[in-house]
């Protein structure tokens, strides 16, 4: 991690930032400007492939040293948030901030509209809020998201995953009393970083892959204590990137 660049940004000047690696102008005085570092060091890159995980942000990347990230990082941005949580981060990736389609700006219709493709694999409800009318693909568990993105990493110029099991286990092991969530979190991070070494080697090359943390569905009451505990407490959602 020492060696791993790290750039301060704001969440919603991503939106801009893959529609310029896509080689798509955004919309100006719509949405928040590119981040100019990201476009120089990954220009002429063909597809973009997105994870974005649920509870997973610096405190996670830095505490738990998921094993592909850590090893094949390249650049780490900390994406300061009014709304770190994951509906306020969906609809400001796709809409460039907190306004339902500013000027008609929405992400993935921005991807169509320029003639390129994209596709949204999640739950339902979300795709149902989210996706625009564009392609995207309801999975109900994230063992099955996985299993879809391999279909779909190298057939589009934008695919993006969403893992999300954390809320539904969390809460069926809350009535089982089963597992703390600090151990669940560890659990699912570790199994999520091998599916996505699994899609880093399917990839073609010249493909950027972006993994997206935010801080879940909702604020969590762990048991963390001292120094840990206010790493947590401070911790904020990030997006590291790693180039095929």
């Amino acid at each position: 991690m020492s060696e791993l660049q790290t750039l301060k940004c704001y969440m919603t000047q991503l939106p801009a930032t893959i529609l310029k690696l896509l080689n798509i102008e955004p919309p100006h005085n719509t949405i928040p400007e590119p981040i100019i570092k990201i476009i120089e060091l990954y220009k002429g890159i063909e597809r973009i492939s997105i994870n974005l995980i649920d509870n997973f942000g610096l405190f996670e990347i830095t505490y738990l040293k998921p094993h592909f990230m850590i090893t094949n990082s390249e650049v780490m941005l900390l994406l300061s948030t009014k709304n770190p949580y994951t509906l306020g981060v969906l609809h400001q990736l796709l809409y460039g901030g907190f306004e339902i389609e500013p000027n008609g700006f929405h992400l993935l219709k921005a991807i169509s509209s320029a003639g390129k493709t994209s596709c949204l694999i999640g739950r339902k409800k979300d795709l149902d809020r989210y996706d625009g009318g564009t392609k995207s693909v309801p999975k109900d568990t994230d063992m099955s998201t996985w299993v879809e993105s391999a279909k779909v990493i190298n057939t589009h110029d934008l695919s993006w995953m969403h893992y999300l099991d954390f809320e539904n286990l969390h809460k069926q092991q809350q009535r089982l009393k089963q597992r703390t969530p600090e151990d669940l979190i560890e659990k699912l991070i570790n199994r999520t970083d091998k599916w996505i070494l699994s899609n880093y080697k399917q990839l073609r090359s010249n493909s950027l892959m972006i993994i997206i943390g935010d801080h879940g569905r909702d604020k969590l009451d762990l048991t963390y204590s001292g120094k840990i505990s206010q790493w947590r407490e401070a911790s904020v959602p990030i997006a590291i990137f790693i180039k095929k």
